[in-house]
């Protein structure tokens, strides 16, 4: 091999493995942020749904209002941070719902950013709620949910 073509390769190859790492960094990072708001998505249309009467929402909008309703959406705590994370078939809930299907799909709630793989499972917990009313980890009542909004909105963290 010739000295110009290794000194190419001696450049060249290890600019390729910073730009994969840093991209691998940055998709990893972007997967944990969504996987945050497909676990809170997935708590936020369970407690809207035991406000509802088990009613699960139709769309986006039906949620604003809950964001502090879990602990895992992350900041900053509004349905249309999410909504660009994650993805809902909220056709699937209906029907699911109304008992037109037997389970709901795999992908009912998705990150649509990031990396997917990860151990989140908003199937099995929205499928739990809705046969056994089992509430998933992090959902929050009402009341609950009204006292952490009044002291976010008192005593903002800057």
């Amino acid at each position: 091999m010739r000295c110009r073509t290794k000194r190419t390769l001696w450049i060249v190859v290890p600019v390729c493995v910073v730009v994969a790492l840093i991209w691998l960094a940055f998709a990893f990072r972007r997967g944990i942020v969504a996987a945050y708001c497909e676990w809170g998505i997935t708590c936020i249309i369970a407690s809207y749904a035991e406000e509802h009467g088990g009613q699960p929402p139709s769309e986006w909008d039906d949620l604003i209002g809950y964001e502090y309703h879990t602990q895992y959406l992350p900041t900053p705590r509004t349905i249309e941070y999410a909504s660009s994370h994650v993805s809902v078939d909220f056709q699937a809930l209906a029907d699911y719902h109304s008992g037109r299907t037997d389970e709901l799909p795999d992908d009912v709630i998705h990150p649509t950013r990031g990396l997917t793989a990860h151990w989140i499972n908003p199937k099995q917990q929205l499928e739990r709620y809705f046969r056994d009313g089992e509430l998933p980890h992090g959902a929050f009542t009402r009341e609950y949910a009204d006292t952490l909004r009044y002291y976010a909105e008192t005593y903002p963290v800057e």
